[in-house]
């Protein structure tokens, strides 16, 4: 059921999947669901937690180039950006998914960046933050939908390695550090 979950919300979204289509794509009864977590929110927090056990991401420091490279290869493998990413997109009234997966992506994601900027002296870190983490929402969201040509084709090497350099612009050129993206 879990598996069948993370991969409609990650393809479809929180809004248009229903315990109905979780259950047939599982193969089981719906009231499954129910029983084992509860409701829909409960499963959709259990998938976005089972989701992000996958993703390597140092507590104290994120390297941003490497994290987007692992994110790319995701959303490319499962052919869509994910639960997390679907649901900050949302424009649903569903604020409960758009919560959780807005507080995955500050403690998985904001924080660790933030702490890393922090310690390399950047101005504003946590706002910092935000912007290349939305950034890289962004990426992800528009790579796999095939809109931007260029995009889609660039490897995830590529633009990890932009990113990571995005991150790195508040270092003077002396204190960056050696063999990074950004010269």
């Amino acid at each position: 059921m879990l598996g069948a979950a993370r991969e409609l919300f990650a393809r479809h979204g929180y809004e248009a999947v229903t315990v109905r289509d979780i259950g047939e794509h599982a193969g089981v009864d719906a009231s499954l669901i129910a029983r084992y977590f509860g409701s829909k929110a409960a499963l959709y927090r259990a998938a976005v937690d089972e989701d992000s056990l996958n993703v390597n991401v140092s507590p104290e420091t994120l390297d941003l180039g490497a994290f987007t490279v692992e994110a790319l290869h995701r959303a490319d493998r499962r052919g869509a950006p994910g639960p997390v990413v679907q649901a900050l997109l949302s424009r649903s009234d569903v604020a409960e998914a758009r919560t959780t997966a807005a507080d995955e992506v500050r403690t998985r994601l904001i924080s660790p960046l933030a702490n890393r900027l922090a310690a390399e002296g950047a101005d504003d870190p946590v706002g910092r933050a935000e912007v290349l983490i939305s950034c890289l929402i962004g990426v992800i969201a528009l790579r796999t939908s095939s809109s931007f040509e260029r995009l889609s084709a660039m490897r995830p090497e590529e633009i990890g390695a932009i990113l990571e350099a995005a991150a790195q612009t508040h270092i003077e050129p002396a204190q960056r550090v050696p063999g990074s993206a950004a010269k």
